[in-house]
């Protein structure tokens, strides 16, 4: 069994792989103004995650909650990219697939609230999130999806931000259109996945999302610095804080999340 210096470091250094993995992927959601993408894969996440304990339970099939969340994020995105691929706006396209997934929630919330021991308990904990019983795998699933993420984030920046704005141009420059949205699409249900097994379903909307906003409103063409900047004080930070006010790290990091929300609203809105 792991001392508790080890178990903090490890809960430590998972939040700041989560911060770092954040931060990543949080610049295309802003830029390219796909933060319902960012709905769209929590409700497939949370859909899989429910599939995947009613699975784990009733049949003798390795498909556990994690992979299960990965199988139905990854779907999710390709059926979006595609539907856009086909003239379908993107607005259309991620509310037509988050009523799929919400409906296949309900009835696998209800299949898991009735038939699995424990049930309603493993449910909420992927929606509010077990970070405060990290283990070591869930440090080796962040840090693999950080070496997934992170280099094709940042090879291909100026293409996610060329397609988002003007993808009639980068047609005729001869950029793939088709592959960018796909690989963009395939690497934030890789960080949402991974964040929300973590953090929590509800936690990962914002944490997704607040350090791109930030490095939008900073008007940065290479916007990963304060990004990553962002993600890694925001989740360290709410880690920290949680501690002394018995909170469970997830909550600190919601508390965090919340309080630079305002910071933009409030306090840069002149700006």
């Amino acid at each position: 069994m792991l001392s508790t210096d080890v178990m903090t470091l490890i809960l430590y250094l998972t939040a700041l792989g989560s911060g770092v993995l954040a931060g990543s992927i949080s610049p295309a959601l802003a830029y390219s103004r796909s933060i319902l993408l960012g709905i769209t894969l929590m409700h497939s996440v949370l859909a899989g995650a429910l599939v995947g304990v009613y699975l784990n339970y009733m049949t003798t099939l390795p498909l556990t909650p994690p992979l299960m969340a990965v199988i139905f994020a990854v779907t999710a995105s390709i059926i979006a990219a595609e539907a856009v691929n086909r003239g379908v706006s993107e607005d259309t396209a991620i509310s037509a697939v988050v009523s799929v997934y919400v409906s296949i929630t309900l009835l696998f919330t209800y299949l898991v609230a009735t038939t699995v021991p424990l049930g309603v308990s493993k449910a909420m904990g992927y929606v509010f999130g077990m970070s405060s019983i990290v283990t070591v795998s869930d440090l080796a699933r962040v840090f693999i999806s950080l070496v997934i993420v992170m280099p094709f984030a940042h090879l291909f920046w100026y293409e996610y931000k060329f397609i988002s704005f003007d993808p009639e141009g980068a047609e005729a420059r001869g950029l793939s259109v088709r592959f960018y949205r796909y690989l963009y699409y395939t690497l934030a249900s890789i960080a949402a996945t991974t964040l929300a097994m973590t953090l929590g379903v509800l936690l990962t909307h914002i944490i997704m999302v607040v350090p791109g906003l930030f490095a939008l409103r900073g008007r940065h063409t290479y916007p990963y610095r304060i990004s990553y900047l962002i993600g890694t004080t925001v989740v360290f930070l709410g880690y920290l804080i949680a501690t002394p006010l018995a909170l469970p790290p997830s909550a600190g990091v919601g508390i965090v999340s919340a309080i630079s929300i305002l910071y933009l609203v409030l306090v840069r809105r002149g700006d």
